[in-house]
């Protein structure tokens, strides 16, 4: 379990996240949504102690993030795949970018040879193994990041807006991989500002000005969140459902119903 205990934290004045008190299940598939600058960056980044609370405590697994000793251990159960996927890639091939990681944790040879191909396939990029990572697409390399993490077997998978830099095909196959992901047994959380990509979410905690002002299903966040996200952004998010042929016809929130997110659900699994 990841667990948030009443956890502020700010930089330098500026408060970021006030009074935040959560509790992350193994096996959960959480969306993280909210405004640019809600603090959604930052709560995940607590998640493995890339950043410390001001006050209260992170707790992963009953380990303290404040605790410097045990951050070793924190970092490996808990993965992080960043939004731009540059900043995570370092290896000059696609096969050496996922070797990286578990050669600084001292995997052996065999073993790493036999994970490299294993998170490969998962994400559907063997034939690739060893292309420079430059000449991937950005979607591609998102993947990788996600792969070079799934190679260190975390046993919580957290994203931060993981298809905020993509085209719309790459989106749909991040997507896809989340919900893998989560059937493969793995607790996975992702972050998002794009409305229609929580259907595929067990789970929806909501960010305002760093505060949890909701924490529910898709559907009660859907009939809840119409104001805060604009008209562009909800009119996106019926556009969606309308094209997966769950809609004949746009509607107002009030309109939409648990049936309806569940065959959006199923359409991106599919």
């Amino acid at each position: 379990m990841i667990r948030f205990d009443s956890v502020f934290f700010q930089y330098a004045n500026s408060p970021v996240l006030e009074n935040i008190n959560l509790e992350i299940s193994e096996g959960e598939l959480v969306a993280l949504i909210g405004l640019n600058g809600s603090g959604k960056t930052s709560l995940f980044k607590m998640m493995n102690g890339l950043l410390i609370p001001s006050s209260g405590r992170v707790f992963v697994d009953e380990m303290s993030t404040k605790e410097e000793n045990l951050l070793w251990k924190i970092r490996k159960k808990v993965g992080m795949i960043f939004q731009n996927p540059e900043s995570q890639i370092v290896g000059t091939t696609v096969e050496e970018d996922i070797a990286f990681g578990m050669e600084n944790i001292g995997v052996p040879r065999d073993e790493m040879i036999k994970r490299v191909d294993q998170v490969l396939d998962f994400v559907k990029m063997k034939e690739l193994k060893l292309v420079e990572p430059h000449r991937l697409s950005g979607g591609q390399k998102q993947l990788l990041c996600i792969a070079s993490t799934l190679a260190m077997h975390p046993k919580y998978v957290v994203m931060d807006e993981p298809t905020s830099m993509i085209d719309p095909i790459s989106r749909e196959n991040i997507l896809k991989t989340i919900v893998e992901l989560h059937k493969l047994g793995k607790t996975v959380l992702f972050s998002t500002h794009i409305l229609d990509e929580i259907v595929i979410a067990q789970r929806v905690i909501y960010l305002r000005k760093g505060r949890i002002v909701f924490d529910g299903s898709p559907i009660e966040v859907i009939n809840s969140v119409k104001e805060e996200f604009g008209t562009s952004e909800f009119v996106e998010f019926q556009s969606v459902l309308h094209r997966h042929g769950v809609i004949e016809h746009l509607m107002d929130v009030e309109g939409l119903s648990e049936r309806l997110v569940k065959l959006c659900q199923s359409s991106l699994k599919k």
